[in-house]
């Protein structure tokens, strides 16, 4: 019984200054990294944007998000951008959209997610052909092709999603044109429960907040 009251004990201080020690780390690194995902969702808005533009941070509320951001260049309004997230496969999907005031989508840029490997994860992929064993080759300079394929469409019509043409970096820019006129883009293959995440949060929720701008301003 002794012994066992002493194991007691010594497993109740471990505990304790390990919980001390993890607290201690949490502390030291909580703000660095508050500080690194701050930076982050500041360069996907800028990603969503043309260059030269000034972004200004809006409050909102109501049918609006708490917080969303404005663009201007040279004094006149290009557009807004929106923080979003939707369950996607294995995680939450983060991403920021820009769009002009008629709901046309201008950027998207994926903030953060732990989809499937191989799968899901490759939202945030950039093509690269210069090897035949594409994509281990690597990546060159450049947007991810999926997210790339949302620009000029709406974000106030339901976007479709194509099964029969494969991937959008391996169709002709006729193929593109034609899915832009649909509102449609195409599917990461094996992994269609991620792309319905990105697309039914556009329409619902950035349809949703370009509407309720567009209300307020004409009032």
């Amino acid at each position: 019984m002794v012994e066992m009251a002493k194991m007691i004990v010594a497993l109740t201080i471990i505990s304790a200054l390990a919980g001390l020690a993890i607290g201690a780390a949490y502390d030291k690194t909580a703000e660095k990294i508050a500080e690194q995902g701050e930076r982050a969702k500041q360069e996907a808005i800028k990603a969503v944007f043309s260059q030269g533009v000034v972004i200004k941070e809006e409050k909102g509320g109501g049918a609006l998000p708490e917080k969303y951001w404005s663009a201007t260049e040279n004094g006149k309004l290009v557009g807004y951008a929106f923080e979003v997230s939707e369950r996607g496969y294995s995680s939450e999907i983060k991403f920021m959209v820009g769009v002009d005031q008629t709901g046309k989508i201008l950027g998207l840029s994926v903030l953060a997610h732990n989809e499937t490997p191989g799968l899901g994860s490759r939202m945030t992929e950039v093509a690269f052909y210069k090897y035949v064993w594409y994509p281990i080759g690597g990546d060159e300079p450049g947007k991810p092709w999926f997210t790339q394929q949302f620009e000029g469409l709406s974000s106030l019509k339901n976007i479709g999603i194509n099964k029969s043409l494969g991937e959008w970096h391996n169709t002709d820019s006729a193929t593109r044109a034609k899915l832009r006129e649909r509102n449609e883009i195409t599917a990461i293959t094996g992994s269609t429960i991620s792309t319905v995440a990105v697309t039914k949060t556009i329409s619902r929720d950035v349809g949703g907040y370009v509407r309720a701008l567009n209300t307020l301003e004409e009032k």
